[in-house]
């Protein structure tokens, strides 16, 4: 028996069913569509305000609360300065709103390469990962997870500055030889 994935009609997630006797030639389309044409899952069933929240990369509320995001490069020139919705990442609004394209790698929060450090105002950044606590209390933040509290002036950092700042002394320090060994000082 094969079991090729379909898309039902009525479901967003994939399912399996069994495929008849013959291979089922005529299921082509549909498995092409499951494996392929996915389209994204809804927000949410059970709790979209819950998940509109959370989700920051996606328009919000078009009531949303607004504020003035104004970010910097290194020498101080405005690199673009843009009213953002508190409901959005900074990084996606710049994007989408002004075409701007601000330096990222994951868009995620993992990495560093969307860091800036405040200079004023404040932000929520509950999702960026790849920010040390004392590092975000030091007044750095993640614009791809990033939401405006209040209105903001930020500065570009260079590439890797801050992936440095937080673990450049626990690299450079060694301590671990190939095969896991703890190499004696």
């Amino acid at each position: 028996m094969i079991l090729l994935p379909t898309v039902p009609r009525s479901v967003a997630s994939p399912a399996f069913v069994a495929a008849p006797p013959g291979g089922g030639a005529h299921l082509g389309r549909r498995r092409r569509q499951a494996l392929c044409g996915r389209q994204p899952a809804p927000r949410s069933r059970c709790c979209p305000a819950t998940t509109a929240l959370l989700d920051g990369s996606l328009p919000g509320s078009p009531t949303a609360t607004r504020h003035k995001v104004t970010v910097l490069d290194s020498s101080g020139a405005v690199v673009r300065s843009l009213s953002v919705p508190e409901d959005r990442y900074i990084w996606h609004a710049m994007e989408d709103e002004s075409g701007v394209r601000l330096p990222s790698s994951c868009r995620h929060g993992c990495c560093t390469t969307c860091a800036v450090k405040l200079t004023e105002g404040t932000v929520d950044q509950r999702e960026a990962l790849g920010l040390l606590r004392e590092m975000r209390d030091s007044g750095y933040a993640l614009l791809c997870v990033s939401k405006p509290r209040s209105d903001i002036t930020c500065v570009l950092q260079e590439e890797d500055e801050v992936y440095v700042k937080q673990f450049g002394s626990s690299f450079e320090s060694g301590g671990v030889e190939w095969g896991g060994g703890l190499r004696p000082r």
